[in-house]
């Protein structure tokens, strides 16, 4: 029986791999868990999967997390990850899916010690264990600034990052192609992840949330910063390419896929956990704006005609326009010849993408939701409302 024991198993992704782990495997999970001591850790992770599983309408995996998870002191900032290797079980297979999300500059030492300094750790402590298999859950965007087809192949250009965050994951997957001759790595990749494909529910509000946030954020300020009311008629300026395609994958999905591929005997190393289905910028966009209720922007390719206003709004999308104007798709070939296409498709026409973003929309203070404009997005009399 393979014993595995994974990182980041109390955040979004980790935790939904160990739930879809419970699902389809057997035996012990264990999970590296930060606490003051064993009862705090496990309490932690318990606490975080049964979350995730009420949040999938899967309640049912109470007692598998109860029975099946353990957890084991650490951190991976720490060398070797704070484990005591006298109390801890050897392993044959290891999961690195903690990080920091962090982008910006100013957090680049935090960034490089969690997501380089911890993997370099995690991998040390992979060997100390005993484990044959290692899975590091990295990010698609590792392909930067780069255009159009994104092949399954190594990243090894930090120059093309966009920030500090993506520029880490290149060099932390470096690291673990430097261990192959030690263990099989394998290298998954998600895009942007979003909530539960079902219930679209989720606890990481980054990518396209952080996105809505800002919107959100920006109708609400603009007008006290300025000393201008936002009317749902006054459209804004925003730099972006409205036909660029964005690749959102429900964690689930990502969950799914990630043990497929762990489960199989591919030989290839790197995969993509994207979606087939990509909506364009403008899709994206216009639906958040007429849910908060805005009018669709105005697409511009440079700042000349830029009002107080615009400017405004063009700030808090610093982090957002690379993906607004370098449109990739994501080869999907490695992930295909394991999981077969369908398992790589999630719809996200414009009434799906409504449906995770006011799943989102209806936890923020000052969210309205009558004050949507239904232009684009149906009424929500009309739409799948989503608990």
């Amino acid at each position: 029986m393979t014993i595995r024991l994974l990182t980041g198993a109390t955040g979004f992704v980790g935790g939904t791999v160990v739930l879809e782990l419970l699902e389809r495997t057997e035996g012990v999970i264990y999970a590296m868990v930060r606490g003051s001591d064993d009862e705090v850790a496990t309490k932690r992770l318990h606490e975080a999967l049964n979350g995730l599983a009420e949040g999938y309408g899967r309640p049912e995996l109470a007692t598998a997390i109860a029975e099946r998870t353990r957890a084991i002191r650490g951190d991976m900032t720490v060398a070797g990850g704070g484990v005591d290797l006298a109390t801890a079980p050897r392993i044959d297979e290891l999961w690195h899916c903690a990080a920091s999300l962090r982008y910006e500059e100013e957090y680049r030492e935090e960034i490089e010690a969690q997501n380089i300094g911890g993997t370099r750790n995690i991998l040390q402590l992979a060997q100390d264990l005993g484990a044959t298999t290692f899975h590091y859950v990295s990010t698609s965007y590792v392909a930067g600034a780069r255009r159009g087809l994104i092949r399954e192949v190594r990243a090894t250009d930090t120059s093309v990052a966009n920030n500090s965050y993506e520029r880490s994951k290149i060099q932390a997957e470096a690291l673990v192609l430097d261990a192959a001759d030690r263990m099989r790595v394998r290298v998954l990749r998600p895009s942007i992840v979003i909530g539960h494909s079902v219930t679209r529910h989720g606890i990481n509000w980054s990518g396209m949330y952080g996105f809505a946030r800002q919107v959100l954020l920006f109708k609400r300020v603009a007008g006290r910063r300025l000393g201008v009311e936002m009317l749902p008629d006054t459209p804004v300026r925003l730099l972006a390419d409205p036909e660029s395609r964005l690749n959102f994958v429900p964690v689930d999905m990502v969950a799914r896929n990630a043990v497929s591929i762990a489960l199989s005997d591919s030989p290839e190393t790197f995969f993509h956990l994207a979606n087939s289905e990509q909506p364009t910028t403008s899709d994206v966009i216009t639906t958040v704006m007429d849910l908060v209720g805005l009018p669709s922007p105005i697409w511009a390719s440079d700042t000349t005609d830029f009002t107080p206003v615009d400017d405004v709004f063009d700030k808090g999308m610093d982090f957002y326009r690379p993906h607004m104007k370098n449109s990739k798709t994501f080869d999907l070939t490695h992930t295909d010849a394991v999981c077969g296409a369908d398992a790589s498709r999630a719809p996200m026409g414009i009434d799906d993408l409504a449906e995770y973003v006011l799943y989102f929309l209806r936890q923020q203070r000052g969210f309205d939701e009558s004050a949507g404009l239904g232009r684009v997005v149906k009424p929500a009399t009309e739409r799948l409302r989503v608990a």
